[in-house]
């Protein structure tokens, strides 16, 4: 018995989220100033090396996210390693959404109605790559096969 790894999930876990998050990437290491100014809109002080530290570091965590999906994940169909992998990256996302709670929170922003267009990518990206993968951890469409066995009864 194996389990097949549906369309939908390949094409969220090897196809959307490598590039994806090779943009926030890109962003937390080259956009630090603009990263700064779409979190926290009109309130941060002069970026520093604090904040480049951690955009850095995040940055990082989005390379790895890229490599982990869309390289690790094409040698191997076991889902047990996919389910490892996603559960890894869910922390990520989780961390993410949490921050953001919290900062939009002080900020008075987390009414949808207050977002800045970056806010809504961002946003809604993550929380449906979140939806995916709390979805695949919970076996949700994922479905065991029969292999055949190549013998005649």
């Amino acid at each position: 018995m194996t389990t097949r790894i549906p369309a939908i999930y390949k094409a969220v876990f090897l196809y959307w989220d490598p590039p994806c998050s090779l943009w926030g990437a890109y962003m937390s290491f080259f956009a630090r100033d603009y990263m700064l100014d779409t979190y926290f809109l009109g309130t941060r002080p002069a970026r520093d090396g604090a904040h480049d530290l951690l955009l850095y570091q995040g940055g990082g965590a989005m390379v790895s996210n890229a490599i982990l999906n869309g390289v690790l994940l094409r040698y191997t169909d076991d889902v047990g390693v996919w389910k490892l992998v996603q559960a890894g990256i869910l922390a990520i996302d989780l961390a993410l959404l949490a921050g953001v709670y919290e900062v939009f929170g002080a900020q008075g922003r987390l009414s949808p109605w207050m977002w800045q267009p970056a806010d809504w990518v961002g946003i809604v990206i993550t929380v449906s790559v979140t939806i995916a993968r709390v979805s695949f951890i919970a076996g949700l469409g994922l479905e065991e096969t029969k292999k055949k066995s190549g013998k005649k009864a």
